[in-house]
């Protein structure tokens, strides 16, 4: 029995590509029985993929993965199995939307009135509103910010962001949103701990699980595709001590990206809080 917790829908099209119907035949066509989404900060999605997976005959865990920060860190952080229609849940994913935006658009009235423009965010934000990053991304892009080697745009502009003006980005903590999820249901777990994606995501620490693990942190994403045998080991020896959950998940975010298929039984226990029997 195979699963993948963590792909990505036509929720966000600039950004992944899968629809109801392509996920599950690929799932199918993967050997995968139980299958997840969760797309960046949305829920709008959820129950017409809990439909189609209902009607290809394979078990299905909704969720939605938000921006977040904590202790000084970028997070991504899961939220499995609460209501899509949560009040709590719909207002996280709002909140992320309109401070973004704010953000966005302070940044952009910094930058005009130091006399800089930004011609190159019409083609970074193509048929929707500019946010943070691709402010960020157009800075360095037109020669306002410094560019890194070897590090593409968009997160050299948001390291330099991070950097120089901290105060510009409000991302909603962690802790909320394990609050916000406890109380509609779900479950909170620490996306890809061990990927490195320059200010995105930060390897997480012994330390960084003792701080999660206090806030109530409900379990880890252990298995994924970048993450080495040394962190899974890791991981699983986190999961242990903490009682965490153990995740896995691959982020295909169309077609085009492979699944990360594993065996169930590595994530029994979450599994059982969703009434899904390991075989």
């Amino acid at each position: 029995m195979l699963l993948d917790l963590h792909c990505h829908t036509i929720a966000t099209p600039h950004h992944s590509h899968w629809t109801p119907t392509e996920l599950m035949a690929a799932a199918q066509a993967a050997g995968i029985q139980v299958i997840g989404i969760a797309d960046h900060n949305t829920t709008s999605q959820v129950t017409a993929f809990a439909e189609a997976a209902q009607a290809a005959g394979l078990d299905f865990i909704g969720g939605v993965e938000f921006d977040s920060a904590f202790n000084g860190k970028l997070w991504h952080t899961l939220v499995y199995g609460a209501n899509p229609n949560d009040p709590g849940i719909l207002g996280l994913c709002e909140a992320v939307v309109r401070r973004n935006h704010a953000d966005a658009q302070r940044l952009l009235e910094q930058t005009r009135s130091a006399g800089h423009d930004l011609p190159s965010l019409a083609q970074i934000a193509v048929d929707r509103p500019a946010n943070l990053a691709d402010v960020a991304h157009g800075l360095v892009r037109d020669g306002i910010w410094p560019s890194q080697t070897g590090v593409d745009p968009e997160s050299a502009g948001m390291a330099y962001l991070l950097t120089n003006q901290p105060e510009a980005y409000n991302p909603l903590s962690v802790d909320e949103i394990v609050q916000v999820a406890h109380a509609a249901g779900g479950v909170a777990i620490l996306a890809h701990p061990g990927r490195e994606k320059s200010v995105y995501a930060i390897p997480a620490t012994a330390a960084d699980f003792v701080a999660l693990a206090a806030i109530g942190l409900d379990g880890i994403e252990v298995y994924y595709p970048m993450h080495s045998s040394e962190q899974v080991a890791f991981f699983v020896q986190q999961a242990a001590l903490h009682g965490f959950l153990i995740s896995a998940g691959g982020d295909s975010h169309g077609p085009r990206d492979p699944f990360s298929p594993q065996p169930a039984a590595r994530c029994r226990d979450l599994l059982a809080r969703f009434g899904i029997d390991v075989l």
